[in-house]
């Protein structure tokens, strides 16, 4: 048996992965290379020295050969969202990267950026602001829904949970005190954000929607998210069916893959996904746990694939926001008392 093999033993059995019994024995399938480089935030070229990357949020870790800046990440499974963690002292800060996300084919030029110390400094300086070593900072890069940078966002739209309040960067990514919305360059900074998972919150009577990627914090290192912005108050699904708009997501975003008999995930967790006893398994024989009708964030098959802190055990993450369009479907299913229609 591989290492890779023994390790989904391991976390299956730690974690229960959507149950508290039946483990893996295999790894997922599906086993995608990701390739890219580490470049400094600011410039976005190659980092000129040796550089370390891991990748967060997948069970057990993918292997990741680096030579100098150039990084390549294989055993990455399919319909996967991670971040990678790229590290270059003592020049640059180590910083998440945003997420990165995989379907079914291999990815190539992917930019790990890493901050610079003397960048921060500038931005610590010039905002006035005594970074904590318990704390993290995160920059996010406000986006329309063509992937360009929004100008325009109010301060009052952006909120981290237990972070200060947001700073703006300018059209050169340089500091402006003054600013009470985002510039040209989309970027806001947050500073002493709390370790966990980072989201945006989105703020009452909201005339925008906010999608950004759970974002993980740790004390001393930095965080680069993107979030969409979409004009309007969010609108959730409703009249949500089991048959039609529940079961397809499994089948699509990967989960039968794993939790099924004949899969490489050898019915991980205990819970299978294929055949014709679905709604049977989410919902009656683990009654109030994969799908819990009172309190429906806390279901486990919205929690199991998501990112949390501290991390489930579950071996990837499938849906990289609690606004995954999935992911809400499935949240109002649940809402709308987790019917078998």
């Amino acid at each position: 048996m591989s290492n890779r093999a023994s390790l989904m033993i391991l976390a299956a059995a730690l974690s229960g992965c959507l149950s508290d019994s039946t483990p893996a024995v295999d790894p997922l399938g599906g086993s995608l290379t990701v390739k890219g480089a580490v470049v400094d935030f600011q410039t976005g070229t190659a980092i000129d020295g040796s550089t370390t990357v891991t990748a967060s949020g997948l069970v057990p870790p993918p292997r990741v050969t680096s030579q100098g800046a150039s990084f390549t990440i294989d055993g990455v499974p399919e319909n996967s969202a991670f971040q990678s963690l790229a590290s270059a002292p003592p020049s640059h800060r180590a910083t998440f990267s945003p997420a990165v996300v995989v379907t079914t084919s291999d990815v190539s030029d992917v930019k790990a950026p890493a901050v610079a110390e003397t960048y921060l400094g500038t931005l610590a300086s010039s905002f006035g602001v005594t970074p904590t070593a318990a704390s993290g900072v995160l920059f996010v890069r406000l986006v329309d829904e063509a992937g360009q940078p929004k100008a325009g966002v109010a301060a009052s739209n952006l909120v981290i949970s237990g972070a200060s309040a947001p700073k703006f960067l300018d059209a050169t990514l340089m500091p402006t005190p003054a600013a009470t919305s985002t510039s040209a360059s989309g970027w806001v900074v947050f500073f002493e954000v709390p370790p966990g998972v980072a989201v945006l919150a989105q703020t009452a009577n909201a005339t925008i929607t906010l999608d950004m990627p759970s974002s993980p914090i740790n004390a001393g290192t930095v965080t680069i998210a993107d979030a969409k912005v979409t004009d309007g108050a969010a609108v959730l699904p409703t009249n949500v069916s089991f048959s039609t708009q529940i079961t397809p997501i499994f089948t699509n975003r990967g989960c039968v893959a794993c939790h099924s008999g004949n899969g490489p995930g050898k019915d991980l967790g205990g819970l299978m996904l294929d055949g014709g006893n679905v709604y049977k398994e989410l919902v009656l024989e683990k009654p109030n746990t994969r799908v819990k009708v009172g309190m429906p964030e806390e279901s486990l098959v919205l929690t199991m694939p998501s990112r949390e802190a501290p991390p489930d055990g579950h071996p990837n993450i499938t849906f990289a926001s609690p606004t995954d369009p999935d992911y809400l479907k499935l949240l109002v299913w649940i809402r709308e008392g987790a019917k078998d229609n």
